[in-house]
């Protein structure tokens, strides 16, 4: 009797030291993803999130993702390599709410890949804290006063495609464990934008790509004339920005012609990318 009461207290022990380290942030504490986001800790196959401890109902707790430009606009496009800030507010009420937690991450969309994207500042109310598995995470620093988290983000590189941001919050009592708390989590995605970039060919100017037939069914005959061999990227965005389409190919100089599947290809427009060598088209598919 003695050496079960031993080891329960033993456990107990362990389980309240797990819990009052958490307030430094999940990752930095336990190595662990708990926002949702696909391939963070799991239990019996369901991603984990800070609800599973935090939540008995004492608060009633919101989570909110928005990222923002420099002058303060939410966006649902992000340019390629811009800098954002990526805010998580929590609005909770309750009595004896004494502080704030929260955990984010963002995917890319094709292959749930983490993107790494965070930066750190001083001061501030957030980390970022690389796990075992290599996915990095924003998070609380300590129990924060304030409900809302400003984390830097740099957007990808062109050719992403769209992005989820996946984020779990804390509205917390401060007694040194989950009871009493509130938790909720949620995501936000981001399409890309589509943009030319300085010293690339604008869109009507000499005669680099086009395609037919237009509007199209199964596949569309990319008709190219490059004025340089080499590496393209063949891109196809819907009109949200979503990546539906990618190839690189090894291009000839001078007229050739390249075919684009678009069978599984829903109705509707899209713009096709061709961008390598310092050039750039984009065509507008119509697709029947």
């Amino acid at each position: 009797m003695k050496i079960r009461l031993s080891v329960f207290f033993f456990l107990a022990f362990i389980g309240l030291l797990t819990l009052s380290g958490n307030k430094n942030g999940r990752a930095s504490q336990s190595g662990a993803g708990n926002t949702g986001a696909p391939g963070d800790q799991t239990l019996n196959g369901a991603p984990l999130t800070c609800t599973g401890c935090h939540d008995d109902g004492a608060f009633n707790s919101i989570v909110f993702i928005s990222v923002l430009d420099t002058s303060g606009v939410a966006i649902t496009h992000y340019t390629p390599g811009k800098l954002y800030n990526a805010r998580v507010s929590i609005n909770a009420s309750g009595t004896g709410l004494s502080g704030y937690g929260f955990q984010m991450i963002a995917l890319r969309d094709t292959g749930n890949i983490d993107l790494d994207g965070f930066s750190d500042i001083n001061p501030n109310n957030y980390k970022i804290a690389t796990i075992n598995n290599g996915r990095t995470y924003a998070e609380h620093a300590n129990t924060s006063a304030s409900n809302t988290f400003n984390v830097r983000w740099t957007a990808p590189a062109a050719g992403t495609g769209s992005v989820t941001f996946y984020a779990a919050g804390n509205a917390v009592n401060g007694n040194s464990n989950s009871d009493g708390d509130g938790a909720s989590n949620t995501s936000l995605r981001l399409f890309e934008e589509i943009t030319l970039s300085s010293g690339e060919e604008e869109i009507g100017s000499a005669p680099l790509a086009s395609i037919s037939p237009n509007p199209v069914r199964d596949a569309a005959r990319l008709e190219l004339n490059l004025q340089q061999a080499g590496q393209y990227q063949l891109t196809a965005y819907n009109l949200s920005g979503e990546l539906i389409w990618s190839s690189e190919r090894t291009l000839p100089a001078g007229i050739s012609t390249e075919w684009i599947p678009t069978e599984n290809w829903e109705a509707g427009t899209y713009f096709l990318s061709v961008n390598g060598m310092k050039h750039r088209k984009i065509v507008k598919i119509l697709k029947l």
